[in-house]
C-alpha cells in the first residue's frame, strides 16, 4: 500500500473516530456516574490506590509494594503499553519520565537515565528482559536495533533511575530497566493484530494453551517494517528503512512447591542501505522452590546469541549465564536476599576498516556474589544495607556497596535516602580497539566509578493525587578520555582522566479528576560539570559527555467514554542539547554549541472496541510538526529527522 493511500485511509478513519468520540463525550458529560461503564469507573482508583500497591521486584530483588520501594522507580504497566500506541520497545520507554529517549534514525535509539546519552556514552544503563541482560561487552552499550519484545506479552517494565550495582552488578550505574513478560497462564487463547501507517507496518500472532495439570504455554510470531527517516543533509542519500521478524515461545509450570519457566526467541532484522543485518536467539530456563518457612530459592540459566554484520564490521557474540538467589527472613525484622552469578562472553570481531581489535576473538568472564539485608528498625523505619563483590576479566575486583533508609510516617507517605557505589567495567573498545598511527591499545584502562547520593518522596498528597519526587548528586571519577600517548603527538590512547559531577530532580505524578479520566505529568532536570585530571587532555570530550537536554517535561491524558471508546493524548517537551566543542586545536579550550534544537510534540490515540474481542485504534505520532530532530552526532550516525505519522491497528482476541 502506498504512503498516499495510507494517509488517505488514516485521515478518513481519524475523521470518523473524531465524530464518534465527540458524540460519546457529549453523552458522557450528561450521563450519571453509574451509567459510565465498568472500565471507566475503575480508572481513577487504579492510578492512585492499586498502582501504588503493584508488586515490583527490581529494587529489592524480591516482591514488595511500589509504595515501599526506597528508590526512584517508575512502573510502566501492560495497560499503559496498550494505550500508548507505541509500536516498539524504545517508544514505550518514552512513558518513563526518568529516562532520556532519543530516536536517531529508522532503526536505532540512544537511551539513558541521568545523563550521558549518546551511542558513545550511553553505557551506564542496564537492561534486563526476564532476568536476561542485553548488555554488549563490545562498547558497553545497548544495540536497540537487535532488541525486540512483543509489547502485548509485557506484564510491566520497572524503570529505576540511580545505581543498582549491589543487586545487578557492574554497569547498572545510572539506572536499570527491568522488562518482565507475562506468564503463559495469562496469555491463553488466540491474539492477533495487524497495523499499517504512513511510516510503520506490522503484524503479531500469539496462541496460548495448557498441558493438562502440568503447565501452560504460548508461542508467537511477529514482523515489522519501518520506512526511511528524512536526512538532514542534502548530501545524505542513504535509505535507512528497517525490517525484521521474530518468533518465540514460553512454557510455565510447576508441581507442588516447585515452579519452572522455559522460554526462547529467534529473530532476524535488516537495515536497507547500511547493509546492517542482525540475527540471533536466546534460551532461558528458571527453576524456583518455596520452602515451608516462607523462604525461597531460584536458579536461572540463559544462553544468548547475537550476530551483527555491518559494512565494515562483523560481530559474533554468545553469552552464557548462570545465577542463583536465596531469600529468607531472619527473625521478624530482617529480610535477606543473597546469591551469585557467573557469566561468559565469547565474541569474534572481523573489521575491514583501519580500526580493528587487538584480539579478534576473545573470551571474557564475570563472577559475583551479593547480599542485601532489609532491617526494620521500627514499625515505620527501615534500613537496607548490602554489597556485591564482582570480578571481571579486564579490571579485576570491584566492590559495590549500598545503604538505604526508608521512613513511612503513614501508609500513603514514604521518604527515602541512599548512598551507593557503582562502576562501569571496561569494554572491548576501551581496552582493545587499535588503528595504526591513530589509536593504540589501552591494557590499563580501568573501571569508571560513581558515588551517588539520592533522596526522595513518594505518596498521596491529596485525594486522587499521587506524587513522586527524587533528587540526586552523582560524583564520577575515571571516566573515559582520549589522550595523546606522547604529549601532542599521535597516536592516541584511551585513558581514565575525565571526571564529572551531575545533579538533577525527577518528578512525576498522577491526578484523577473523575473516575473516567486520568492525568499524568512528569519532569526531569539535569546539570553537569566536567573536569580533567591535572596534566591530562581529552580530544573527544563531546562523545564521552553525551548529549543531554537540561530538562524534559511530559503530560499525558487518558479518558474512557463509555465502555467502548478511549482517547489518549500525550504532550512532551525536550529542551535543546548543547555540547562542548573545540575552539581551536589546543585541548581543554571549549565553547558550548547547540547541536539539537528543543522540540515539542504531541501524540493522540483513539481506541474503539466495536465487538467482543475486537478493537480498532488510530494513532497519530508527532502531530505538531512534519518532522523534528532528536539526536545529532555525525561521528556516529548521519543526522536524520523523525516524521509525523499515523498508524491504524486492528486487534482480535479469541
Amino acid at each position: 500500500m502506498s504512503r498516499y493511500r495510507l494517509w488517505f485511509w488514516g485521515c478518513f478513519v481519524l475523521f470518523f473516530a473524531g465524530l464518534a468520540v465527540a458524540s460519546q463525550l457529549a453523552l458522557a458529560l450528561v450521563a450519571e456516574a453509574d451509567e459510565v461503564g465498568p472500565s471507566m469507573t475503575q480508572l481513577g482508583q487504579l492510578s492512585i490506590e492499586q498502582l501504588e500497591n503493584v508488586e515490583i521486584t527490581s529494587v529489592a530483588k524480591r516482591p514488595q509494594p511500589l509504595s515501599q520501594a526506597a528508590a526512584a522507580v517508575f512502573v510502566i504497566t501492560a495497560e499503559d503499553i496498550r494505550r500508548s500506541g507505541a509500536t516498539s520497545l524504545p517508544e514505550v520507554l518514552r512513558l518513563a519520565p526518568n529516562l532520556e529517549v532519543a530516536r536517531i534514525n529508522a532503526f536505532t535509539y540512544t537511551i539513558s537515565a541521568r545523563g550521558f546519552n549518546s551511542p558513545e556514552s550511553s553505557n551506564k544503563l542496564l537492561v534486563l528482559i526476564d532476568g536476561r541482560s542485553v548488555y554488549s561487552p563490545l562498547g558497553g552499550t545497548i544495540f536497540w536495533q537487535g532488541i525486540d519484545v512483543p509489547l502485548a506479552d509485557i506484564e510491566r517494565i520497572e524503570v529505576i533511575s540511580g545505581p543498582g550495582g549491589t543487586l545487578y552488578g557492574a554497569n547498572a550505574v545510572n539506572g536499570v530497566v527491568n522488562i518482565i513478560t507475562k506468564s503463559s497462564a495469562g496469555t491463553q487463547g488466540l491474539l492477533a493484530s495487524m497495523g499499517a501507517g504512513s511510516e510503520d507496518s506490522g503484524m503479531y500472532v500469539r496462541y496460548g494453551g495448557a498441558l493438562q495439570g502440568f503447565a501452560t504455554y504460548r508461542a508467537y510470531v511477529k514482523a515489522f517494517h519501518r520506512d526511511d527517516t528524512d536526512p538532514v543533509s542534502a548530501l545524505d542519500m542513504t535509505q535507512d528503512s528497517f525490517s525484521g521478524a521474530q518468533a518465540g515461545f514460553r512454557l510455565d509450570g510447576g508441581v507442588g512447591r516447585e515452579t519452572f519457566t522455559v522460554q526462547g526467541d529467534l529473530f532476524g532484522n535488516r537495515v536497507k542501505d547500511s547493509y546492517e543485518k542482525l540475527w540471533g536467539g536466546d534460551m532461558l530456563a528458571r527453576w524456583g522452590h518455596a520452602f515451608d518457612d516462607g523462604s525461597s530459592l531460584s536458579v536461572q540459566a540463559y544462553w544468548d546469541k547475537s550476530d551483527r554484520d555491518a559494512v565494515l564490521l562483523q560481530d559474533r557474540l554468545q553469552t552464557y549465564d548462570l545465577q542463583a538467589q536465596h531469600t529468607f527472613s531472619l527473625g521478624a525484622s530482617q529480610q535477606i536476599v543473597w546469591g551469585g552469578e557467573f557469566r561468559v562472553w565469547r565474541e569474534a570481531l572481523f573489521s575491514q576498516s583501519p580500526f580493528h581489535f587487538l584480539n579478534p576473538s576473545a573470551t571474557l568472564t564475570l563472577g559475583n556474589a551479593f547480599a542485601q539485608d532489609d532491617i526494620a528498625l521500627s514499625e515505620n523505619l527501615k534500613l537496607t544495607v548490602g554489597t556485591k563483590a564482582e570480578y571481571n576479566s579486564y579490571s579485576g575486583l570491584d566492590v559495590l556497596p549500598n545503604v538505604r533508609v526508608a521512613w513511612e510516617p503513614r501508609k500513603d507517605t514514604l521518604f527515602w535516602a541512599a548512598i551507593s557505589r557503582a562502576v562501569r567495567t571496561p569494554s572491548r573498545i576501551d581496552r582493545e580497539l587499535i588503528a595504526p598511527g591513530i589509536l593504540i591499545a589501552a591494557p590499563h584502562f580501568g573501571s569508571e566509578q560513581l558515588t551517588a547520593f539520592e533522596a526522595g518522596y513518594r505518596g498521596e498528597i491529596l485525594s486522587k493525587v499521587s506524587l513522586s519526587v527524587s533528587g540526586y548528586y552523582n560524583d564520577y571519577n575515571d571516566l573515559r578520555s582520549d589522550q595523546y600517548a606522547v604529549p601532542d603527538i599521535f597516536p592516541v590512547q584511551l585513558q581514565n582522566h575525565l571526571n564529572a559531577k551531575t545533579y538533577g530532580v525527577e518528578v512525576w505524578g498522577t491526578y484523577s479528576p473523575a473516575d473516567w479520566w486520568r492525568l499524568r505529568a512528569g519532569f526531569n532536570s539535569f546539570q553537569r560539570s566536567l573536569s580533567l585530571d591535572p596534566q591530562a587532555t581529552d580530544l573527544t570530550e563531546t562523545q564521552t559527555a553525551g548529549q543531554d537536554p537540561p530538562y524534559q517535561a511530559q503530560l499525558r491524558s487518558e479518558m474512557n467514554f463509555g465502555s467502548d471508546w478511549e482517547l489518549d493524548l500525550d504532550l512532551r517537551n525536550v529542551a535543546h542539547v548543547k555540547t562542548p566543542a573545540l575552539v581551536s586545536f589546543v585541548p581543554q579550550i571549549y565553547r558550548t554549541v547547540a547541536v539539537t534544537p528543543s522540540y515539542t510534540e504531541a501524540d493522540a490515540r483513539v481506541g474503539w472496541r466495536f465487538a467482543s474481542g475486537l478493537e480498532l485504534s488510530l494513532d497519530g505520532i508527532n502531530l505538531l510538526h512534519s518532522r523534528h530532530l532528536e539526536f545529532n552526532d555525525p561521528s556516529s550516525y548521519p543526522p536524520r529527522s523523525i516524521q509525523r505519522s499515523v498508524f491504524v491497528t486492528l486487534k482480535a482476541a479469541l
